[in-house]
């Protein structure tokens, strides 16, 4: 009788025990995939949007917009410049026309060119279905040297808006946000997405506040270059409760962007590419996760500088020990990132997310 007990115990603790890992397992897969509209992102060539589209049908990517960029922005070459715009324009309104139902093409203009209307006008009409602008972006302010709200960029302003053209434009608002209220204010029917969460992640009560005052207002949640990406998958993982309610206080202000800026180079790959994509769906669909681009960025970034102190002479100069307290840091970012918190969005938000805002901010608000 005890042994039949006995068994029936480790039956009824070994039923438990597999419920228990079924639900665990079932709390991190995260909701069923929804196709999604990749809103923000920038490619080199053809070539590379072959591969795109490999890694966007492994991911459930339905579309993606592309964002023409100067050679500065493809190459990260340092010039103080905005150069060669008009050839990645051309690729990628190319690109759409080879593969209408996959991409999405945005133009530029360069508010120094004495013809950026007319050429605006003239890539809307070659298939462009939206603007994505620089000039907000303080390396570029810098190059361009002029507000935002400047009389150049007037006639830009009132063309998008009469003709309910999107503007996907990078604008540091800690810096610049007045000179965009003065374009809101005067152009109030204007739809602007400011990407990465309008570079203000780290201040999201500032994000806010800009949503409560215009309600033509979106932003993605994309963080740009390996750096960025891994801190702010970072913060947002140390404070996801923060972010989880500022998204469902606005869920259809929010857009999906990754912004791999995807080059030539040998690193921007297939597998680059699906890590990255999944990273930025598991952030917003489960509730904990592991990112393997953050991961690499932050160990290699500590072996980096564990290296160099390694090399250094003398060992106790002040010049090693902040190379050693560099890779310390690293590692210990590296540490924070083997296991993210995610967002744990439902999945009525991540519809808003990931199709129908897309759809509604590249209409001008229109549906």
């Amino acid at each position: 009788m005890l042994s039949k007990f006995n068994e029936m115990n480790r039956r009824t603790l070994g039923a438990i025990i597999g419920i228990c890992i079924a639900l665990l397992i079932f709390k991190n897969i995260g909701s069923p995939s929804i196709n999604a509209i990749d809103t923000h992102e920038h490619i080199e060539t053809l070539n590379k949007a072959e591969i795109l589209k490999i890694a966007n049908k492994n991911s459930s990517i339905e579309k993606t917009i592309l964002l023409p960029s100067p050679i500065e922005t493809i190459t990260l070459n340092g010039n103080n410049s905005f150069t060669d715009y008009r050839k990645n324009v051309d690729e990628i309104l190319a690109i759409a026309q080879k593969y209408p139902d996959k991409f999405i093409p945005l133009c530029t203009i360069s508010p120094l060119d004495p013809d950026a209307l007319e050429y605006f006008d003239d890539c809307i009409k070659r298939g462009g279905k939206g603007l994505k602008l620089y000039n907000g972006h303080s390396y570029y302010y810098e190059v361009f040297k002029q507000p935002l709200d400047s009389a150049r960029m007037m006639p830009i302003y009132a063309y998008a808006e009469r003709n309910k053209i999107p503007i996907l434009y990078h604008i540091n608002i800690t810096k610049y946000g007045s000179e965009l209220e003065n374009i809101l204010n005067k152009y109030p029917d204007l739809v602007i997405s400011i990407p990465h969460f309008m570079v203000s992640s780290i201040n999201i009560q500032q994000v806010e506040e800009m949503f409560d005052k215009y309600p033509n207002l979106y932003t993605d949640v994309s963080f740009g270059s390996p750096q960025f990406m891994a801190a702010g998958l970072r913060r947002i993982s140390n404070n996801s409760q923060k972010y989880t309610d500022f998204i469902n206080k606005f869920p259809d202000r929010i857009l999906f962007g990754t912004d791999m800026v995807i080059t030539e180079v040998g690193s921007k790959d297939l597998e680059f590419m699906e890590k990255t994509l999944q990273c930025y769906r598991d952030m917003l669909e489960k509730e904990s996760y592991i990112c393997k681009r953050a991961n690499e960025y932050y160990k290699n970034e500590a072996e980096k500088y564990i290296k160099i102190a390694d090399d250094c002479k003398p060992q106790e100069g002040k010049y090693c020990k902040s190379q050693n307290e560099k890779a310390d840091s690293f590692y210990g970012w590296y540490t924070e990132t083997k296991r993210l918190k995610g967002l744990n969005l439902s999945n009525k938000v991540l519809k808003k997310i990931y199709q129908e805002n897309p759809l509604r901010f590249l209409s001008g608000n229109s549906i």
